[in-house]
């Protein structure tokens, strides 16, 4: 089990996530991944937060999980409410791309061996996927 290494990281939110269970890839990985996402990396904590927290069966208050971040009750629930609006924009951005076109089946399939690629630890090969997906530039 991994958890964020090498990182500015509380070692209360580390401790956390390590207890949570939760199988976090290696930081290069993530690091890497975060690099190209919609996501900043305290948004991804507190993500990792409620998952862990759930993983636990634990009802923690927003204090307690702002305290885990090191941040005010204003500032993680501001952090969470961006992470979610990121992730419903980036689902809607590939739901509009499949609506006009632009993504067809072969690319929404590629996608998807992509992320199932990474769950199994398979990283180059998900970005060569990836890529493929990527490079299909619809204006030419």
């Amino acid at each position: 089990m991994y958890y964020w290494k090498g990182t500015d990281m509380r070692k209360a939110l580390a401790d956390f996530l390590k207890r949570s269970g939760l199988k976090i890839p290696d930081p290069r990985l993530l690091d890497e991944l975060l690099k190209e996402s919609h996501l900043t990396r305290p948004q991804i904590e507190t993500l990792l937060i409620e998952l862990g927290a759930m993983n636990l069966g634990l009802k923690l208050s927003v204090e307690e999980k702002a305290r885990l971040r090191g941040v005010s009750k204003g500032a993680y629930s501001r952090t969470k409410r961006q992470a979610m609006d990121n992730i419903r924009k980036s689902i809607y951005t590939i739901m509009l791309l499949r609506l006009l076109g632009i993504f067809g089946d072969e690319a929404m399939a590629s996608i998807l061996e992509a992320s199932n690629l990474l769950v199994m630890g398979r990283f180059d090969e998900a970005v060569t996927v990836l890529r493929s997906v990527i490079s299909c530039d619809v204006t030419r």
